[in-house]
């Protein structure tokens, strides 16, 4: 049991006792309180035969008298302010504080002494602890035994009261985002485990060990190092192409996250971009070579979710650290499913984007002045895979030809600026959605002083 636990049952059980206004502690440190039972008991568990315990009255108090230890129909006036009580039973203690009326004002509670009998739990890993006893499934079955404790103790009212036993299994596992891998602790709490009992946990997908402990944090057992039989399917994957329209802000290098299908369409509308764009696959860099096997490898899945399409399938080597580009350039919703594959155990995980449909807005001014703000004459757009455009003069003259839709007029003609006034642009330009776009109309150049 943590310190965090240990420290909670001890408030618990003093916070029933306040208006008694004595608190309980053992004299020693090998005697462990524990609220456990029924209510208005207080157990103290230890390795001994019997428990001292000191009888602590409240600051505002100045004297504990009259303290009576009842059992059965044995009855035994305690001297001073500590109480020995033996193993196996509950007492009832009588007492009157400093002040009290002794008829009308006696204390009662019921102390308890359960001496540990416990040896060191042990456990065994079951169905994935060898290759040839490898079963592929969700989980992995741990089984405990040796535990031999006290588990019932006779309370005061002569009721059994059984005691369950409490274990803390942890371990360590890897935790990713489909970028990066971390350390994560895992930490199981079992209630009421006995021989034999079998405790279903998530597989690791490292080597890892093992370790139990009881509730009272006297034993601790380490089992042999887990030898993890699974890939870890963590890869980098990253989108060079734009989020939004690029006039207005431009991310790059998103990282999609991976995780489970679910996860992955809670998740995919955080992930909406302009295509076309191209998704970037790699192995990710941390060496976590699985379980020392070989031939282990990555496996990329692309699914169009609109038309129900697979797109292709992409396949590299566990040391291959290669980046290869797909592009998309249709839109709606597209899944990456990675497989790891090790040859042994396969290991699935999913990421999914958006690529929004097309939209194209031309501009009426701009001020190509040197000042930084609207100094081009560029579209507002999103998902344009085709892209022409012709600007003249109102003379009909030529001024500027362009297929780059990243790329704006900054106003110029060889090197020389355009005079200010309207100039004309006609525009040929098709959507990945299949949207074809012809825009006619006129810009203005406008340089004033304030602009």
């Amino acid at each position: 049991m943590n310190k965090r636990r240990f420290v909670a049952n001890i408030f618990a059980a003093l916070a029933i006792f306040t208006a008694s206004a004595v608190s309980f502690n053992p004299v020693d440190n090998s005697t462990t309180l524990y609220k456990e039972g029924s209510s208005g008991e207080l157990i103290f568990v230890g390795e001994a035969d019997s428990a001292n315990i000191n009888l602590v009255p409240d600051k505002t108090e100045s004297e504990i008298r009259n303290v009576l230890l009842a059992s059965g129909k044995d009855t035994v006036k305690v001297t001073g302010t500590s109480v020995k009580i033996g193993t196996d039973k509950c007492y009832s203690l009588l007492y009157t504080l400093d002040g009290d009326n002794e008829k009308d004002n006696t204390n009662k509670v019921y102390l308890c002494y359960i001496k540990k009998t416990a040896v060191a739990p042990t456990v065994k890993v079951c169905d994935y602890d060898t290759i040839n006893n490898l079963i592929c499934g969700p989980d992995l079955k741990v089984k405990f035994s040796n535990l031999v404790y006290a588990n019932s103790y006779i309370n005061a009212r002569g009721e059994t009261v059984k005691i369950e036993d409490n274990i803390v299994l942890t371990y360590e596992d890897y935790e990713a985002d489909g970028i990066n891998i971390k350390d994560k602790p895992i930490e199981v709490v079992v209630i009421g485990v006995n021989n034999d009992s079998t405790l279903f946990v998530p597989k690791p997908k490292r080597h890892t060990v093992f370790k139990l402990k009881d509730k009272f944090s006297q034993y601790e057992y380490v089992s042999d190092t887990f030898r993890s039989l699974l890939p870890f399917s963590t890869a980098q994957l990253t989108v060079d192409g734009e989020a939004i329209p690029h006039n207005t802000e431009k991310r790059g290098d998103e990282k999609l996250v991976f995780g489970t299908l679910e996860e992955a369409k809670t998740n995919v509308g955080n992930y909406m971009f302009s295509g076309p764009l191209n998704i970037n696959i790699e192995r990710n860099s941390v060496d976590n070579t699985p379980a020392d096997t070989v031939d282990a490898s990555y496996e990329w899945c692309f699914f169009n979710d609109s038309t129900g399409t697979f797109r292709n399938r992409y396949n590299r080597f566990y040391n291959d650290m290669t980046v290869e580009q797909v592009p998309i350039q249709d839109y709606g919703t597209h899944f990456v499913v990675l497989t790891c594959d090790n040859s042994v155990c396969k290991d699935t995980i999913v990421a999914g984007f958006k690529v929004k449909t097309s939209y194209l807005l031309m501009p009426t001014v701009f001020t190509p002045n040197g000042d930084g703000y609207n100094d081009e004459f560029r579209p507002t757009y999103t998902s344009i895979k085709e892209y022409e455009i012709w600007i003249y003069n109102t003379m009909g003259k030529l001024m500027y030809e362009s297929k780059d839709i990243t790329v704006g007029w900054d106003g110029t003609h060889k090197g020389h600026e355009a005079p200010i006034g309207a100039y004309y642009y006609v525009v040929k330009a098709k959507g990945v959605d299949g949207t074809n776009y012809k825009l006619k109309g006129t810009v203005s150049i406008v340089r004033n002083a304030d602009n």
